[in-house]
């Protein structure tokens, strides 16, 4: 093809000119330098499978390079890769780099139309998908002849939205790759003992760096098992433990990563290794900036930008701190990159001025795989001053400085940027077409008056079209993050005096269906709505959306956290399920609210029982726990839970089976279950029913449904049920030392109390052991504050251990290691298999006969490795008769 233009183009900012780290290097040669100089580093670090190290996962990626050739695979083949997050899905693409083979990521959502596309467009020799039995399963397809296969130089193919409905494959280049890992590693300071967090879907290219950094560099790649969109709070905690470095994320998900954040202080300080947030795949308002260094003074947020075409990211930018409103830049180009910016003529406009973004450099695509008239379309070559390029035409609209680089302004076509996935409105339009059920369509993207997000919006002619039927048809053809909110009828669509869509009356348009939309679903009335009114608030409540009641319950996303949420939410109005519902996924909301009465007492127990062989089996499980503690008799029971860790049963289901066991224990034993409010150390407030448990949700669910107390400490408060509670729920626990003999700790002691930890080994009652040793940091301080344990506010004063306040350096190195709890009590532990985790249980006398004799001798040993040198040094043996009044 012919350049554009006859005056060579100079580019507007260009990166640095530098020779790559690696030299000459393939991918394959610098994948074999880190597995041959870090063998023992961690290359995963996931709670699943714990650490796994290069050693092992090259031994993994070596096995299955001798699958794919044992089916034919060669170098310059493509393989499509349709598995989720997992250990399995780094395996393969360290495997496909060390073969030299082209990766193709598939969502698994995906559609098998969309599926089989990508296989044409790619011809692509072998799938790897979930095998059943749940490992990987590799299959040769057939070739298909007539498409150039050769891929000898593409690490991966990506595919984007396409504007017929039809996806996009990007080849990314092992020289495009590397260049982003080469300055990607100077950006965030990545080294081989750093970490980057893996939380990005694999279809999505932003997910390529926390890949291929370590990779490069033998750092490690923290994997959460759950997902931070649908359990924030788990995968919150397993990023703190395990130290992680880096964080990727949109801003989308970053808003709610904040939102969980901002009123859990204590639980932000505790992400005492996070050195950097990498923003990308939508544009960063300066509202989300602000907020997040409020909640992270000692990190940095960095705002980076790129197309898929171009390797994910081309350029970025250190977010400054400060309360001032700040214009959002995206920054300079990165090495080897040229950024030019050109007016409708595609001449160069200068600085200061509005142009059309094109990107030109080493992470530049050449083409599309398959797809010349696209191609044609979007890499356009010019004559420049560093000679002809291939150029990308990203279509986004920004304006150039000197300075800071660029400032993102918005799109120029009709890409769109929805919740930091990149989309084409023709491809909602065209499956709007498709169901024949309209003569014209529109697409807005609404950002929402509250900046938590974005919401799509399909505006259709004419007013009589079956919206509810279009909308049917919409979630059976188009992936989730496709689907819009609403669908929106009108007599005509609306246009300018060019004749062009009126993109700003589309937009009021939008906002005001989503108001009406907002205000149907809500409830009307605090106790008055309809169980329909009722549900959606909870739906709402638990995953932060609302929905149409025609959705079913699997487009809503409610995993079994969620619906926990719903009927705790439920419960609140005096409603409860009569039937497992749950367990009928494609049922809709509707028919969901169907099955809701009013709480009965008797019906809870009998009506929330599903039906499954895991439920059964979790009941003879826990029947055997609580034949054990009825042959021990306790006078206490101490009752720790982590009802995420309970893997195979439903959440509703395990609450039933639980209440029922507590129940019937509390005839006999009274029952303490710890819930802990620490808030109150930056709140200074406490309420006995408004504020909820923060170590777990059982304890909320006792006090709600069975005949309990909760204790009075702000901080350190007991949920109680069985015979002492009125005893000791009168009892100022308050105005007691935390862990000493005045404590409940001391009467736990006293009573030889048995102690439970359900799915979780973190037994308060190592604190008292603690003291009881003598151990130098068992310091506590007292907090003055407001609270109500049901008398009316009071002013307090209580004593609170100095690790649990945030805002003191104890907070982070006197974290107490339960591994050596364990190792040292394993005399005296009983475990049962419960849930596909475990319960243990210890009598309070015995762990204080094993650990305090051991704290004694070895005192900093109960703290993580990492933290004893700064724990010695804060608080040195010598000064173990110090105590902080």
């Amino acid at each position: 093809m012919e350049p554009l233009t006859m005056q060579p183009l100079t580019p507007i900012l260009s990166g640095p000119r530098r020779p790559s780290r690696f030299g000459h290097d393939k991918i394959a040669d610098v994948i074999a330098k880190t597995l041959d100089k870090f063998p023992s580093n961690t290359a995963v670090r996931t709670n699943e499978n714990c650490d796994i190290s290069y050693r092992e996962l090259g031994t993994s990626a070596s096995n299955l390079v001798g699958r794919f050739e044992v089916i034919g695979i060669l170098p310059g083949d493509a393989v499509i890769v349709k598995l989720p997050r997992s250990v399995d899905f780094i395996t393969v693409i360290l495997a496909t780099q060390m073969l030299g083979v082209a990766f193709v990521p598939v969502d698994p959502s995906d559609s098998d139309q969309r599926l089989d596309h990508i296989v044409r467009n790619t011809n692509a020799k072998a799938i790897v998908r979930p095998d059943p039995s749940g490992s990987m399963r590799v299959e040769r397809l057939p070739t298909r002849g007539g498409i150039n296969s050769a891929f000898s130089n593409i690490a991966y193919i990506m595919h984007t939205s396409g504007s017929t409905g039809i996806p996009k494959g990007v080849p990314v280049s092992q020289a495009a790759l590397l260049n982003l890992v080469d300055w990607y590693i100077d950006m965030i300071e990545f080294s081989d003992g750093a970490s980057i967090s893996q939380l990005t879907r694999p279809a999505f290219d932003v997910s390529i760096p926390e890949f291929f950094l370590p990779f490069a560099t033998g750092g490690t790649i923290v994997l959460p098992t759950t997902q931070l969109q649908d359990q924030i709070i788990q995968t919150i905690e397993f990023l703190i433990q395990s130290g992680t470095n880096v964080i990727q994320m949109v801003p989308t998900l970053l808003r709610s990563f904040l939102g969980t954040l901002e009123p859990l202080p204590y639980v932000a300080e505790r992400f005492t290794n996070l050195k950097y947030v990498v923003c990308n795949g939508e544009s960063l308002p300066d509202s989300v900036r602000r907020r997040f260094y409020s909640i992270f003074p000692n990190a940095t947020l960095i705002n980076s930008y790129g197309p898929t075409e171009c390797c994910v990211a081309v350029s970025y930018h250190y977010c400054r701190r400060g309360d001032a409103d700040l214009p959002v830049f995206i920054g300079k180009p990165a090495s080897n990159v040229d950024f030019y910016v050109l007016d409708e003529t595609n001449s160069d406009v200068g600085f200061e001025v509005e142009g059309e973004l094109c990107v030109g450099g080493v992470q530049t695509s050449q083409a599309y795989v398959a797809d010349e008239v696209q191609s044609k379309l979007r890499f356009v070559p010019f004559l420049t001053a560093n000679g002809e390029q291939v150029l990308y035409r990203t279509g986004d609209y920004v304006v150039a400085s000197k300075e800071n680089g660029l400032r993102f302004l918005g799109r120029n076509d009709d890409q769109i940027k929805y919740r930091g996935t990149r989309l084409e409105k023709g491809e909602i339009t065209s499956a709007i077409d498709k169901t024949g059920l309209c003569t014209g369509s529109a697409v807005v993207v609404v950002d929402r008056d509250d900046n938590t997000g974005q919401d799509l919006v399909c505006i259709v002619t004419p007013a009589s079209a079956d919206v509810g039927e279009v909308h049917r048809q919409l979630m059976d053809a188009l992936p989730n993050d496709r689907v819009p909110r609403v669908v929106v009828p009108l007599v005509e669509l609306p246009f300018t005096a060019n004749g062009k869509l009126d993109q700003r009356a589309l937009e009021r348009i939008a906002k005001e269906a989503l108001r009406v939309n907002l205000n149907h679903a809500t409830p009307q009335a605090e106790h008055g709505g309809s169980p329909l009114d009722h549900l959606l608030e909870a739906v709402h409540a638990a995953t932060r959306r609302w929905v149409f009641p025609s959705l079913t319950a699997r487009k809503c996303d409610i995993d079994s956290l969620n619906f926990l949420k719903i009927q705790l939410k439920l419960a609140e109005n005096g409603l409860m399920f009569c039937d497992d519902v749950y367990r009928e996924q494609d049922l809709s909301l509707e028919e969901w609210a169907r099955r809701i009465q009013p709480v009965d007492r008797s019906g809870y127990q009998a009506g929330a029982i599903g039906k499954s062989g895991q439920y059964a089996e979790f009941r003879d499980e826990f029947a055997q726990i609580i034949e054990y503690i009825e042959h021990r008799a306790p006078s206490t029971v101490v009752l720790h839970s982590s009802l995420v860790a309970l893997r195979n049963v439903a959440a509703n289901e395990a609450t039933t089976v639980l209440l029922e066991g507590i129940e019937r224990i509390s005839a006999s034993s009274t029952i303490i279950l710890p819930a802990f409010t620490l808030s109150y150390c930056t709140t200074q407030r406490f309420h006995w029913r408004e504020t909820k448990s923060e170590t777990g949700v059982l304890a909320d669910l006792v006090m709600r449904e069975l005949p309990a107390g909760r204790t009075k400490h702000p901080a350190y408060s007991m949920v109680v049920t069985g015979p002492r509670t009125q005893e000791l729920c009168e009892t100022d626990w308050w105005r007691c030392s935390p862990f000493g003999d005045d404590s409940i700790f001391g009467e736990i002691s006293r009573s030889a109390g048995l102690i439970i930890g359900l799915g979780t080994s973190s037994f308060t009652h190592v604190h008292r052991c603690e003291l009881l040793a003598d151990v130098p940091y068992s310091k506590t301080i007292n907090l003055r504050g407001g609270a109500d344990f049901g008398g009316g506010p009071i002013d307090v004063s209580a004593a609170v251990y100095i690790r649990d306040i945030q805002g003191r350096p104890e907070y982070s190195f006197l974290a107490h290691d339960t591994t050596r709890d364990v190792r040292e009590m394993r005399d005296v532990l009983r475990e049962f298999a419960i849930a596909g985790t475990y319960a243990r249980l210890v009598d309070a006398r015995d762990m204080e006969s094993k650990l305090v004799p051991v704290m004694r001798t070895d005192p900093y040993g109960f703290l993580h490795e990492r933290a004893r040198t700064e724990a010695r040094h804060a608080y040195p043996s010598e000064n173990q008769g110090a105590r902080i009044a």
